[in-house]
C-alpha cells in the first residue's frame, strides 16, 4: 500500500478513519433518572470501573434488583435479588418510587419485548435519553440513544 501520493502528501484510507471513530463512539452514562425524576446511578456498585445503573425488576412469580453497566455496549450487571432469566422480559421500575420505566418502542426480540426508556435528566426528555431492552440477553439489551432509535425506526420501520 502506497503511503505517499505523487505529491508526497500522506494517504489516509477511509476506512481507518472509519474504524478510528467507531473506538471514539463509546460512552459512560454519568446521570440516569427515571420518569419521576428519582437519580438511578448506584455508587455502591460500580461495573468496569464506573458506577452502575440500579433498577428493579418484576414478572409473575418474581421480583429482584439488579445493577447494570453505564457503558455503551457492556452487559455486565449485577444481580442485588432474585433471579433474571435470559430470553425473559422483565417490568422494569425505579428502585426509589417504584414507578415504572416507559416503552419508547416494542422490541422486535420477541412478541411482547419493550424499549424502555431512562432520562439523561430529571424532566424525561426523549430525544435526551437511552433505551435498551426489557428482556434479558436481547441484542438490543446495550444503551443505545433514543433519538437514534426512533431515526431508525422512522427510516427503516423495524428496530
Amino acid at each position: 500500500m502506497k503511503r505517499f501520493d505523487k505529491d508526497g502528501r500522506l494517504i489516509i484510507p477511509i476506512s481507518e478513519r472509519k474504524r478510528d471513530r467507531e473506538k471514539e463512539v463509546t460512552y459512560v452514562i454519568t446521570e440516569a433518572y427515571c420518569p419521576n425524576g428519582c437519580n438511578i446511578i448506584d455508587q455502591n456498585y460500580p461495573i468496569n470501573g464506573y458506577p452502575g445503573l440500579r433498577m428493579k425488576f418484576k414478572r409473575p412469580g418474581e421480583e429482584g434488583e439488579f445493577v447494570i453497566s453505564a457503558i455503551e455496549a457492556d452487559f455486565d450487571k449485577i444481580i442485588l435479588s432474585g433471579t433474571l432469566k435470559n430470553g425473559v422480559k422483565d417490568d422494569l421500575y425505579c428502585p426509589h418510587c417504584a414507578v415504572m420505566f416507559e416503552k419508547l418502542v416494542s422490541c422486535n426480540c420477541s412478541p411482547d419485548a419493550d424499549m424502555v426508556i431512562v432520562g439523561l435528566t430529571p424532566h424525561l426528555d426523549f430525544n435526551n435519553a437511552i433505551t435498551f431492552c426489557n428482556v434479558t440477553g436481547c441484542h438490543n439489551g446495550t444503551f443505545v440513544k433514543s433519538g437514534a432509535v426512533l431515526r431508525h425506526i422512522r427510516l427503516h420501520d423495524v428496530l
